[in-house]
This record gives C-alpha cells, sequence and structure tokens, in this order.
C-alpha cells in the first residue's frame, strides 16, 4: 500500500520539479525584452523576442497585428521604435509555465514615456500587460502580447 502511495505521489511531483525554475526563466526573459526595449527601442525588442506567427493586441487605436512579417511593416512606419524620442519599458510581476514547460506567460505593469512637447511636457502612459510565450530550440519567444491603459489621473 505504501509503495503505491509512494508512486501516485512521485507521478504527481515528478513533472512539477522537473520544470522548477522555468517560471524564472520567463521572468528573465521579460526583463531582458524590457532592457533592449530601453537600449535599442521597443520595435527592435519586439522583433528580436516574438514569434513568427505572433499575434500583437495593442492599445494604441490601430488593428491587431498577425504575424512577424506584419509587424515589420508596421513598425517601419511607427514612430515608436526611436529610444531618443520615447522609451517603453516594463515590470513582471508574475510568470507561470505550463505543465510540460513549452508554454507559458508573465504579467505586469507597462510605461512609454514620450519626448518633450513644444512646451516641456512628457507624454507618460502606464498599463498592464500579458505577454504568452512558447519555449523554442532559441529560448523563449512571446506568441501573444496584449495591453491595457491606465486612466489618466485626474486633475
Amino acid at each position: 500500500m505504501r509503495r503505491v502511495l509512494l508512486t501516485a505521489v512521485m507521478a504527481i511531483l515528478l513533472p512539477v520539479l522537473a520544470y522548477a525554475g522555468t517560471n524564472e526563466d520567463i521572468l528573465a526573459t521579460d526583463n531582458a525584452f524590457s532592457a533592449l526595449s530601453v537600449a535599442k527601442g521597443s520595435n527592435a525588442a519586439f522583433l528580436t523576442y516574438m514569434a513568427d506567427d505572433v499575434r500583437i493586441f495593442g492599445t494604441g487605436n490601430e488593428p491587431p497585428i498577425y504575424g512577424k512579417a506584419a509587424a515589420t511593416k508596421r513598425f517601419q512606419t511607427s514612430g515608436n521604435g526611436d529610444p531618443k524620442l520615447n522609451v517603453l519599458s516594463w515590470i513582471p510581476d508574475h510568470a507561470d509555465v505550463s505543465g510540460d514547460g513549452t508554454l507559458g506567460y508573465s504579467d505586469g505593469h507597462w510605461l512609454f514615456e514620450g519626448a518633450p512637447d513644444a512646451k516641456g511636457n512628457k507624454l507618460r502612459l502606464t498599463g498592464h500587460y500579458v505577454t504568452v510565450w512558447r519555449k523554442t530550440e532559441g529560448g523563449w519567444k512571446f506568441i501573444a502580447d496584449m495591453g491595457t491603459t491606465d486612466p489618466a489621473p485626474a486633475k
């Protein structure tokens, strides 16, 4: 009886123990993704970390982006990719990974700071995001990214 119970417990725990630490891998990847966005611009960072079959649902009153080729085309006309003009950064608050270690997600808070306008005022937007990740031979790549914008502060 003890042997059956021990075998059942091990069958439940071994898959969990085998993937311990992958949450931290996703958090580290998401933090590196944000750091690249600050250093090289959001467009470069997104193109580096996205999968070919990505789905991006943004907050900028634009239609979703389906696929890396479409993202590359859209980013060519986007003014949001130059870190000298504006910076998109984020901090993941949480990550989780599937039992088989092939899919995961991260969520957290983002900050967009635009270049000063003629009066010296900087555009500052904040919000929340969730990113869905897939494990590849080259590391974690995101397959979906979605964000919301926080309400403007009361004046």
